[in-house]
């Protein structure tokens, strides 16, 4: 049955009738493979004998090529082995080798093959019409090839039609078959089927009562070839479909399986095939015409011959010439290699590329897949392609490189130790413990001490500072390289480094910070000021100055503002200046100093593509807002440095959980404080620890527990006195428990702890934190003493850059002179509530006394909010007691998308957390 074939078939009776009339001709039949051409060179056979005509039939094969004459022995042979033929002359048995039955002549000479195929034609034409058909022309021997052509230039006057068969991109190179073509006056072309065609095909094969869907994805999986609709049915049948649209991603199934074993037969038919499509795949991205080639090593006729045969069905090629390979003919060529055959392919393919000048990643990805490096070329390929995979900001592809190139190096050796230098270096980013451990394993087989000491000052200072395995590598090194007074050059920038991270490490050991003011002091810089290494020593030594209250914040400016000029934002070693002296700025109250530095810092992360640098600026941008009384922004900032955070890396997470820590405490923010406190679940970071606690402290206000609160912040105050941190200003738990005391009537606590408060403030010296220390002191005095503390808070408040602290005063002071001082009241207090609309902050006006909302206000509403779907069905499930795990796996959702839905409903329900859903909800809850 061939289907919408109508006019090629008139074409084919077309061509036998004026044949039959005396006119010989050509006749092409063209098109992709499958298309259907042997199915109408079939026809024209069946017209021909309808006609009365003599029909010889004959096929190329690609692996037949090297029979000289073998399609012109298929077209005779039959005729030679009829011995009574009177149709056939003598001489043209002569001339063609005898009958079937003699022994094998010795091959003629080519002319007399082409003047006896010639004279038989002519002979048998006499008689009646001969029709001679030729299927894939294109695999046909080059002597057949030139009798083909032969003839084709002498067919006027004879009664001879030759038909021939030839796929689309077939003997493009080849000049007998293009002859031929030319030669053609009758041009068929198989045209692929339309769906309503495919649509009887399967009417045929199920019965009327099939889906049209199911017609559909079939004509979509054979494109409409008629062989591969009829194969693909067929198994359709065999494996029980009944052309139903739900069977269709059975029957997709089925054609990617039917399709690949076609193609297996193909790679065993024409090796050829074979060698140029594992080219293609092994070359992966960098399959071009030229390389594919010359690694599957065929010639340039056999290789457009493999193009030809695959494209369009398992290959594409772009006008760049890049040959692009299906899925499936990926999954074929690697189920058809062996390992060791795969592995001799990408050396071959890692090769090729180094000698065609591609760039060392590239040549990197083929070895990857090597079992084992032969020398230490490749060693160094490898290496190379890390350092540029790190140029460009991809750290996790230059850690792949060089474990791969690890494998293969003997254990003790020099080379290794700089490899493991090298990968430490790219895992910072990624994994700073693994980091560290390839460190301290290359530290031993290092020549060097200078060696040693130049890996170990890589480390990053919050890595340093992670425990004693660190910290004592750097120490020891730092002691045998010697002190930075007694080095120059290279030696002293190396020692310079290494204290950096000493007293990093050392943060919370007052002793030793005891010196850290003294030690800066003793820096000078050079004429073209401090180098790198010098600016992150004076970083760590301005955070300790900052953090024991030894420095004032207009010494802190001074220092962090030479620091900035001289530090370029996109350099490999500025993390730790961007660690440090942003924060130091915010707490100054001079961020503005800091902003266009953090700007040139946030783009070079982003174009580097480090969220960990992204994280890091945003954190700092919202402490920076934060100082500045912005809590709008300051939130949006922190938020989103939060969610960019990796929550397993402590080195990372620590700014950003301040930052956020920080915004939750100033405006109250319950959820937010949670979702703080859930990250840093046993977190050793002091930092973190202090920022905990405030935000337990804010939490347990908030719900009325004061005694609770109180232990919270004095617990916090502690801590961090024992470490020698006095500086009031990062984490001010002073204020918050002279609050708390005064509310439990313990007055005279208040007092001392107002009064260190504000001593501490003004031994640091910026006006927001003063005039914060001023209205604490005023909270918990009465009388016309506390009035005229509040009336100062104001007054230094209005030079400087933070609405919200001068909102609370005004606040403040206008409750305390409503019944004295209506009037100025009355303005203070308008003053207040614009100044805390304009910060974001509009709920101010309705806390009780400065700090905590009072408990009665926390309650959650009586009318339950409204919930989205999403929300409601996350925050049900995690009321009845799953995990977040949990969650995401029995709703297939992300982990991150379960916290956000969380998140969003504890705001939404006014509730601190997980614990108050099921009240909340009105569900009861459990465990599962």
């Amino acid at each position: 049955m061939l289907l919408e074939r109508e006019a090629e078939l008139a074409v084919l009776e077309t061509a036998v009738s004026e044949v039959d009339a005396g006119t010989g001709a050509l006749l092409l039949i063209d098109g992709a493979a499958g298309a259907g051409g042997t199915a109408l060179l079939r026809h024209l056979a069946m017209v021909g004998g309808r006609h009365g005509a003599r029909v010889l039939r004959a096929g190329g094969a690609q692996l037949e090529r090297g029979f000289p004459l073998g399609v012109v022995r298929q077209l005779t042979l039959p005729l030679l082995a009829a011995p009574d033929d009177g149709d056939i002359p003598v001489v043209a048995r002569k001339m063609l080798g005898g009958s079937a039955h003699d022994p094998p002549p010795a091959m003629p000479a080519v002319a007399t093959v082409l003047h006896g195929l010639h004279t038989l034609l002519v002979g048998l034409g006499e008689a009646r019409t001969v029709v001679l058909l030729v299927d894939d022309l294109h695999w046909a021997d080059e002597l057949s090839l030139r009798a083909l052509a032969f003839l084709t230039a002498r067919l006027r006057g004879m009664r001879v039609l030759i038909g021939v068969v030839l796929q689309d991109g077939a003997g493009t190179r080849d000049p007998l078959v293009q002859e031929i073509v030319r030669a053609a006056r009758y041009r068929v072309r198989a045209e692929p089927l339309s769906v309503a065609a495919a649509g009887k095909l399967v009417g045929a094969q199920f019965g009327s009562g099939y889906d049209p869907e199911f017609a559909e994805a079939c004509h979509e999986i054979t494109g409409g070839s008629p062989k591969e609709l009829r194969t693909l049915l067929g198994r359709a049948f065999s494996h029980r479909l009944g052309g139903r649209a739900g069977e269709c991603e059975r029957v997709h199934a089925l054609g990617g399986s039917f399709r690949q074993e076609r193609l297996r037969f193909l790679f065993r038919r024409d090796p050829a095939v074979e060698a140029f499509g594992r080219a293609v795949v092994v070359l992966g991205a960098h399959a071009r015409l030229n390389l594919a080639g010359r690694l599957s090593g065929i010639d340039p006729g056999g290789c457009a011959a493999a193009r030809a045969a695959l494209e369009g069905t398992w290959v594409t090629v772009t006008p760049e010439r890049t040959v692009v390979p299906e899925p499936g003919l990926v999954r074929v060529v690697e189920e058809s290699m062996t390992a060791a055959e795969a592995a001799a392919a990408h050396r071959a393919a890692a090769e090729l590329l180094a000698e065609c000048g591609f760039p060392p990643e590239d040549v990197a990805v083929q070895l990857l897949q090597v079992d084992t490096l032969r020398d230490g070329r490749e060693i160094e390929q490898l290496r190379s392609a890390a350092v540029a995979a790190r140029r460009r900001g991809a750290s996790d592809a230059a850690a792949r490189y060089l474990r791969r190139a690890l494998l293969d190096l003997p254990p003790g050796s020099a080379g290794r130790a700089r490899l493991l230098v090298e990968l430490a270096a790219a895992e910072l980013d990624l994994d700073p413990g693994s980091a560290v451990r390839h460190l301290a394993q290359a530290a031993p087989l290092l020549p060097t001490v200078r060696d040693r000491a130049a890996a170990v000052s890589w480390i990053p200072l919050a890595v340093a500072a992670s425990g004693p395995l660190v910290s004592e590598l750097v120490r020891d090194v730092a002691e045998h390289l010697g002190p930075a007074g007694s080095l120059d050059g290279y030696d002293r920038e190396l020692a310079l480094r290494l204290e950096a991270r000493t007293w990093f490490a050392d943060l919370d050991d007052p002793g030793r910070l005891a010196d850290a003011h003294r030690r800066l002091a003793e820096l000078r810089s050079g004429l073209f000021g401090p180098d790198a290494a010098e600016r992150e020593l004076r970083s760590v030594l301005l955070l300790a100055g900052m953090l024991t209250g030894r420095a004032d914040a207009a010494g802190t400016v001074r220092h962090a503002t030479e620091i900035l000029d001289h530090e370029p934002a996109h350099s490999g070693r500025a993390w730790s200046v961007l660690r440090i002296v942003p924060l130091l700025l915010a707490v100054a109250e001079r961020s503005d100093v800091a902003r266009p530095w953090l700007a040139a810092a946030r783009e070079h992360a982003g174009r580097t593509g480090s969220p960990a640098g992204l994280s890091q600026v945003d954190a700092q941008q919202a402490l920076g807002l934060l100082s500045r009384g912005d809590l709008t922004a300051a939130r949006d900032y922190a938020v989103r440095a939060f969610e960019a955070a990796d929550p397993g890396r402590q080195d990372t997470l620590v700014l950003p959980a301040m930052a956020l820590g920080s915004v939750a405490f100033a405006t109250r923010d319950k959820v937010l404080a949670v979702r703080v406190l859930e990250a840093t679940a046993g977190a050793g970071d002091l930092s973190l620890f202090a920022v905990r606690r405030s935000l337990r402290g804010m939490l347990a206000a908030g719900r009325g527990d004061v005694e609770a609160a109180l232990a919270q912040f004095l617990d916090c105050g502690r801590r961090l006195d024992r470490a020698g941190w006095q500086n009031p200003v990062l984490y001010p738990w002073r204020p918050a428990a002279a609050v708390l005391s005064a509310r439990l009537g313990r007055r005279d606590e208040a007092v001392r702890l107002a009064e260190e408060y504000h001593e501490r403030a003004a031994a640091w010296g910026s006006p927001a934190l003063l005039g914060r220390a001023l209205r604490i002191q005023a909270f918990v005095t009465e009388g016309e003493h506390g009035i005229r503390r509040l009336r100062e808070s104001v007054e230094l408040l209005e030079t400087a850059e933070n609405g919200f602290e001068l909102a609370k005063s005004c606040l403040e002071l206008g409750e305390r002179l409503r019944e004295t001082e209506p009037g100025e009241a009355e303005r203070l207090l308008a003053r207040g509530h614009r100044l805390a609309e304009q910060c974001g902050a509009p709920w101010l006006a309705d806390q009780g006394d400065g700090l905590f909302l009072p408990a009665e206000r926390t309650r959650v509403p009586a009318r339950r909010p409204e919930l989205t779907r999403g929300e409601a069905t996350v925050a049900e499930l995690a009321a009845q007691g799953r995990t977040n795990s949990q969650i995401a796996v029995e709703l297939r959702i992300s982990r991150r998308a379960v916290e956000k839905h969380l998140t969003s409903s504890y705001r939404k329900l006014r509730i601190e957390g997980r614990p108050d859903l099921a009240g909340a909800l009105g569900v009861g809850s459990g465990t599962r």
